[in-house]
C-alpha cells in the first residue's frame, strides 16, 4: 500500500516544479514509510511513497516500461496479477519484476482504458503515456483506495489524500453544500470535497487527461439479478468465494493479521484464514470500559473457537479527545466516531504486522443493517394508508427522545409519508434536513441545498435502472454513498495513518456480484439481518456467535458527550471560524438537553467538534 501524487501539464514542453511534487508526497509519507520516488518527464512529474509488501526487492515506483515511455504511480494491490501476467506474457510482454505494478504498465499497453475492468483488487493509480502526452487514472470498483484531483492554470494535479494538494495551491473556498451534507451524513460524498477546487474520482471510474480536458467514465456497476437456484448451491458458492477472497488477500512478503470484533464478519474471516493457512493466527481487538460497547468477551470466544491468539487494548474516553492525529488524518470533515477505535486497533495491529484483514462489506453484501429490514417493512406498509395520512401522523407524533426506542415512531411516520428514496435517505443519515438547518447558520441554507440529495439520487438511480427489490435499491444507494464516503474512508485513513494496509475479503467484487444474485427475501428472512449469511456460516461458526445481536464498532458517544466530549464542544463554540458556519446558541441548547437526558444529540455534538478541528487545522 502506498501514497501517490503528481502534476501533469496540458503541454509536454512545460516544466513542472519537481520540489512541489516532493512536498506533496511528503505530506502523505505515513502512507509509505519505506521509500520515496519521483519521476520527472516532459510536462509531468509523478511522486510515490512506498509501503513495501509485494516484490520488496524490485517494486520501487514510479515504474516505467523498458521499451516504451509509459510510467505509473500506483496505490493498492492487484490480487489477480499472476493470472494477468501469464496472459500478457502469452501475448509477448517481457517482465523485469515480480511486482503487480508492472502488470499495470503492460496491461495498459495491451488493453488501454479497458485496464481497470480487468483488475481484481483495491487500487488507485495514474499512468502517463509520454508519446500521447496523456494521463490514464483509475480507482477500484468500491472505492477502497482514494484519488483526489484538481486543476489550475493548465495543470492537473492528483494525490491519495486531499492534504497533499494544498502544496499544489488549491482553491480552498468551502462549499456550503459539503458542510450541510457532512452534518447530515457524517462525510462529504463523492465526487465532491469540502473545497470548491478539489474533486474525487468516484469508485468504479477511470479518467483520461489530455489537452487540459478531464474525461471520466464508469467501468463497473453491481447488477442485481436474483437467481432462483437452490439455497444449498448459493451457500456453497458464497463460502467458496469467501475462502478464495481471503486466500488471495494473503499475498505479500510481510506478516499479516485479522481484526476481530464480536460480529460474525470478522469471525468468519479469522475462521477462513485459519483454514487456508492450516494454522492458528493472531488477531487484534479494541474494547471499552462501558460494557454496553465492549465486545472483547465475544471476540475472545470467537478467537478461542478458531485457536487464534488475541491482542487487546482498552480505549478510554480521553482517546476521543486526542485529535492530534484525527485532524491531520481526516483532512476534510468526517464525524464517524468509529474512526477512533479503527485507528487504535490499526495502531495496535501495526506493532505486530504490516497487513490486516477486516470485515468491511459484509453488511452491504448480506443485509447486515437493521435499516434494511425497516426499509423493506416501510415499503410494504405504504400500501396501508395514503401518503398524506402518514405525513399527518408524523406531524403530530412527539419526537420523544426520552421514550424507549420502540416507541419513537415519529421518524417512521415521516418516512412513510415520503417517497421511498427520501425515506431511505432519512433512515441512513445521522441527521435529517430540519436538524441540519437548525444548526447551520441561516445564510448558508440556500447554498446548502438538500443535504440528503446524494443518497436520494443514488436510490432513485437504482430504481430507474430496474432494480426491483427495495433491499437491493437500498444496498445500491449505500454502495454509492455510505460505503465509499464513510466506511472505506474511515478504514483507509485510520489505518494508513500508521502505515498499515487493510484488506477486506467481503468487498471482493466477485463475492458481491454473487451476493446480488441471492433472492432479496432470503437476506432478511424472518426479519433478521444477514439471515442468508448466518445460514451459510452455521456449519463453521459457533451457534452462539450467529445469534449475537449486532452492536457495530462504535464508541459510547452518548455518555461521553455528557462528560469530557461535552466539555470539549462547549470550549470550541467561541471559535470565529466555527461560528461562521454554526449557530453556537443552538448547539448550547442541544448540549444542555443532552446532558439533562431529554435528548440524544451526541452525533451532532461530535460533528460540531470535528468541524471545529477541521477549520482550525486546514482553514486557519
Amino acid at each position: 500500500m502506498c501514497g501517490i501524487a503528481g502534476v501533469f501539464a496540458d503541454e509536454a514542453r512545460r516544466t513542472i516544479d519537481v520540489e512541489m511534487v516532493r512536498r506533496m508526497t511528503r505530506r502523505i509519507a505515513h502512507r509509505g514509510p519505506d521509500g520515496e520516488g519521483v519521476r520527472a518527464g516532459p510536462g509531468y512529474v509523478l511522486g510515490h511513497r512506498r509501503l513495501a509488501i509485494v516484490d520488496l526487492a524490485t517494486g520501487q515506483q514510479p515504474m516505467g516500461l523498458a521499451d516504451a515511455p509509459v510510467w505509473v504511480t500506483f496505490n493498492g494491490e492487484i490480487y489477480n496479477h499472476e493470472e494477468l501476467r501469464a496472459e500478457l506474457e502469452a501475448g509477448g510482454a517481457v517482465f523485469r519484476t515480480k511486482s503487480d505494478t508492472e502488470v499495470l504498465l503492460h496491461g495498459f499497453r495491451a488493453w488501454g482504458t479497458g485496464l481497470a475492468s480487468r483488475l481484481r483488487g483495491m487500487f488507485a493509480f495514474a499512468i502517463v503515456d509520454e508519446g500521447r502526452h496523456e494521463v490514464y487514472a483509475a480507482r477500484d470498483r468500491l472505492g477502497k483506495k482514494p484519488f483526489h484531483w484538481a486543476q489550475r492554470d493548465g495543470l492537473f494535479a492528483f494525490a491519495s489524500e486531499l492534504k497533499a494538494l494544498h502544496e499544489f495551491g488549491i482553491d480552498r473556498t468551502i462549499v456550503p453544500a459539503a458542510i450541510g451534507r457532512f452534518l447530515a451524513l457524517r462525510y462529504v460524498p463523492d465526487p465532491d470535497t469540502v473545497f470548491a477546487g478539489v474533486h474525487k474520482l468516484p469508485p468504479a471510474h477511470w479518467c483520461l487527461v489530455r489537452g487540459g480536458r478531464v474525461t471520466t467514465q464508469r467501468y463497473w456497476r453491481l447488477e442485481f439479478a436474483p437467481q432462483e437456484d437452490s439455497r444449498e448451491r448459493h451457500e456453497q458458492r458464497v463460502l467458496a468465494l469467501l475462502d478464495e477472497a481471503v486466500r488471495i488477500r494473503l499475498m505479500g512478503e510481510v506478516p499479516l493479521a485479522p481484526f476481530l470484533s464480536g460480529g460474525i464478519d470478522s469471525y468468519a474471516i479469522v475462521d477462513s484464514m485459519t483454514r487456508t493457512l492450516g494454522r492458528p493466527v493472531q488477531a487484534c481487538t479494541i474494547g471499552f470500559p462501558d460494557p454496553a460497547f465492549d465486545e472483547r468477551a465475544e471476540a475472545r470466544e470467537s478467537a478461542a473457537a478458531c485457536g487464534a491468539s488475541l491482542v487487546e487494548e482498552v480505549l478510554e474516553p480521553e482517546a476521543l479527545l486526542d485529535l492530534a492525529w484525527y485532524a491531520d488524518t481526516f483532512d476534510e470533515p468526517f464525524s464517524d466516531s468509529s474512526a477512533v477505535p479503527t485507528h487504535h486497533v490499526s495502531r495496535l495491529a501495526r506493532r505486530h504486522v504490516t497487513v490486516a484483514l477486516a470485515g468491511d462489506g459484509g453488511d452491504e453484501g448480506f443485509a447486515g443493517y437493521r435499516r434494511y429490514v425497516f426499509d423493506v417493512r416501510e415499503n410494504a406498509a405504504r400500501r396501508w394508508l395514503p401518503r398524506a395520512a402518514w405525513r399527518a401522523l408524523g406531524a403530530v407524533y412527539p419526537k420523544a427522545d426520552w421514550l424507549p426506542r420502540w416507541m419513537r415512531a415519529r421518524r417512521t411516520f415521516q418516512n412513510l409519508g415520503s417517497s421511498p428514496a427520501v425515506a431511505y435517505a432519512r433512515s441512513v443519515s445521522a441527521h435529517v434536513p430540519e436538524e441540519v438547518f437548525a444548526v447551520l447558520r441561516p445564510e448558508h441554507h440556500g447554498a446548502a441545498g438538500d443535504p440528503h440529495e446524494p443518497v436520494i439520487a443514488a436510490y432513485e438511480a437504482a430504481a430507474a435502472a430496474g432494480v426491483a427489490a427495495p433491499l437491493h435499491r437500498a444496498v445500491a444507494a449505500d454502495l454509492e454513498t455510505w460505503l465509499a464516503g464513510d466506511l472505506l474512508v474511515k478504514a483507509d485513513r485510520a489505518s494508513m495513518a500508521v502505515g498499515l494496509e487493510v484488506r477486506s475479503p467481503f468487498l471482493d467484487h466477485l463475492l458481491l456480484e454473487h451476493a446480488a444474485r441471492i433472492p432479496a427475501a432470503w437476506q432478511t428472512e424472518g426479519g433478521s439481518t444477514k439471515a442468508f449469511l448466518r445460514g451459510c456460516l452455521r456449519r463453521r461458526l459457533l451457534p452462539g456467535a450467529l445469534a449475537r445481536k449486532k452492536r457495530g464498532f462504535s464508541v459510547p458517544l452518548r455518555s461521553w458527550c455528557r462528560q469530557q466530549v461535552g466539555d470539549a464542544v462547549e470550549a470550541v463554540l467561541g471559535e470565529r471560524r466555527l461560528r461562521e458556519w454554526i449557530d453556537p446558541d443552538v448547539v448550547r441548547r442541544l448540549l444542555a438537553r443532552h446532558r439533562a437526558g431529554t435528548g440524544d444529540h451526541g452525533e451532532m455534538l461530535w460533528a460540531v467538534f470535528v468541524l471545529s478541528r477541521f477549520l482550525q487545522r486546514w482553514c486557519a
